[in-house]
């Protein structure tokens, strides 16, 4: 990986060992040297391309990618092959969210006009993880739910790395109900979760079962897991509070009101954490509820039905209308301009 030592050594501000490189470098050209042009069924451009991706040369990797995929004369699944290296290179040069994107959206145009089977079941795990990256959780969830029992994208990640992001998803997009119902039906994703990653079980589980403490210390662990992810990394912290608010409304939403202590209890927290949580979530409009700090409770809107549903549209559609006539402003003075 001569290129990725370069590359990493001026990142890092590390001195460069020139007679490595250099050792590594006519290695690399030995072996590329051995790759011809071949317009066989199995083409020595793949083998190539395939070649300088694993030694990091982002650049030649992304250029022999990019001609490729423009190159009209080959095959869908080629072409397609092409895009799914360019989206590899962009995730594996610090995760780049907008190259990874456009990749995605080149690939569904050659899939609608003719991919085979193979190739749009492997689009479903590139675009499952890039909707991660983008904190799309629910398609997220849907494409991982779909991927798991075909999938075979191994030269994008491990089996395992596929299911911890199918049940952080899932854990995140998918109702109570609907959780434990969507993973059972993977038997795969079960057998992975008893074996190979009980703390992902336990924090679905305890979950479905309301168990909040539990589900808490599940939790931390995964965030300890997530800080480190290339996809996660940037999103941890968010992650984490979505998943919070998720087991705040499971709890929240089967009463009219509910006290402090009972709350702080359940979750296993001390009653100054919970009131300085629910307040906050509360006033972002993530909570419907309000803090009666002299009774000591949190009141619901449980029980006020179609008005609570009414006031959350109301101030739903104004927020979003805040959004939109911003939006609509910058575009009318970029036009002026």
């Amino acid at each position: 990986m001569a290129p990725y030592y370069k590359e990493v050594c001026g990142d890092l501000g590390w001195p460069l060992d020139q007679n490595l490189y250099d050792e590594m470098a006519k290695e690399n050209e030995s072996r590329l040297a051995k790759f011809q042009e071949d317009d066989s069924e199995t083409p020595v451009w793949q083998d190539r391309l395939d070649y300088l991706c694993s030694i990091g040369d982002k650049e030649a990797a992304t250029s022999l990618a990019t001609t490729k995929y423009e190159d009209a004369t080959l095959t869908t699944n080629r072409r397609l092959d092409a895009i799914f290296a360019m989206f590899r290179i962009a995730y594996f040069h610090g995760c780049n969210v907008k190259d990874m994107g456009k990749a995605i959206n080149k690939a569904h145009e050659l899939v609608d006009k003719g991919g085979d089977w193979r190739s749009r079941n492997k689009l479903k795990a590139y675009e499952a993880i890039y909707c991660l990256a983008v904190r799309d959780y629910s398609h997220a969830a849907e494409l991982f739910i779909d991927c798991v029992s075909t999938f075979e994208s191994y030269e994008l990640v491990d089996f395992g790395t596929i299911i911890q992001y199918c049940v952080l998803a899932c854990a995140l997009a998918l109702e109570r109900h609907a959780l434990q119902a969507a993973l059972r039906r993977q038997g795969a994703a079960v057998q992975a979760l008893r074996s190979r990653f009980p703390e992902l079980r336990e924090l679905v589980e305890s979950l479905h079962e309301c168990r909040y403490a539990d589900f808490l210390k599940s939790l931390a662990w995964v965030e300890t897991q997530i800080c480190v992810d290339p996809v996660f990394r940037p999103h941890y912290q968010h992650y984490v509070r979505e998943a919070r608010i998720k087991a705040y409304v499971q709890l929240l939403r089967a009463y009219r009101s509910l006290s402090l202590d009972n709350i702080a209890d359940t979750f296993g927290v001390t009653r100054e954490f919970v009131e300085e949580e629910i307040s906050t979530f509360t006033a972002a409009g993530r909570l419907q509820c309000r803090i009666d700090a002299v009774a000591g409770c949190v009141v619901t809107g449980a029980g006020r039905g179609a008005d609570a549903d009414r006031s959350h549209l109301y101030q739903a559609t104004i927020r979003e209308g805040d959004l939109l006539l911003n939006r609509v402003k910058k575009l009318a003075s970029v036009i002026n301009f």
